[in-house]
């Protein structure tokens, strides 16, 4: 699988929205274990820009308001099997809570680390930092665990799903579409933009339409988010995936 590039949107930046969408990312597929699984891999590079945008999420450095976001990782992955908590702080400076498989079946596919660089208007680097995205899979359904750590500022504005012990878990639900970077919306598309209806990202090779929901919550420093692309998880479902780890 080519290494592709992209270009990501961060709304962790006070802009309008129009402008949040049209910001630069890039990153690269990470994964080349098969056909279908490449798809997703480029979906998730695509989604985790618009997921940012639609979480209404501002981001702080010391440096001032944070204005892009862009991402890095090889074209394989890096983990065929869970990594021991050794592995992931050798590779990434630390270690999230670490799950081979959850209770309703979903058992862990592969994993990868990205690289990550946030930069500031003057497009000067403010903080770099490594994530580790772990995909589980149950029937070709995948589900993909994003882990991070970072000193920069987040502010979530998604919905409150639950509350597990102290830990509050935002949910949010979205349709996305996938665009190529010259893409021109048509009147269709600035409607439902406008709407709220569709939230879009740029830098695809071709037009796809994508149905995303995500999952965030914060323990012991380290950021994570369940992010599902077209899969048959439910709202209630992630829910309880998230409480099996938190109470790991």
């Amino acid at each position: 699988m080519k290494e592709y590039e992209l270009h990501q949107a961060l709304d962790k930046i006070q802009i309008t929205s129009q402008e949040q969408q049209r910001i630069l990312f890039k990153v690269k597929n990470y994964n080349d274990k098969k056909e279908r699984s490449k798809m997703s891999k480029k979906k998730i590079c695509l989604v985790v820009a618009a997921a940012t945008m639609v979480l209404g999420i501002t981001a702080f450095a010391a440096s001032g308001v944070i204005k892009s976001w862009n991402l890095s990782s090889s074209s394989v992955a890096n983990y065929k099997s869970l990594p021991t908590a050794e592995e992931c702080v050798q590779d990434t400076g630390f270690s999230p809570v670490l799950i081979q498989s959850f209770e309703n079946g979903y058992e862990f596919d592969n994993g990868s680390v990205v690289k990550n660089d946030l930069r500031d208007d003057s497009d000067k680097s403010v903080e770099k930092f490594k994530s580790l995205y772990f995909r589980y899979e149950k029937n070709n359904d995948e589900v993909t665990l994003i882990s991070q750590k970072y000193d920069s500022e987040m502010h979530i504005n998604g919905e409150k799903a639950a509350t597990v012990g102290n830990i509050p878990l935002y949910y949010r639900s979205y349709t996305s579409k996938a665009v190529p970077a010259d893409y021109e919306l048509t009147e269709e598309d600035k409607k439902a933009e406008k709407n709220g209806e569709l939230i879009f990202s740029y830098g695809a090779n071709e037009v796809t339409v994508s149905e995303v929901q995500n999952l965030f919550w914060e323990e012991d420093g380290i950021k994570y988010d369940l992010m599902q692309i077209n899969g048959s998880l439910t709202k209630e479902e992630l829910i309880d995936m998230a409480e099996e780890l938190i109470n790991k």
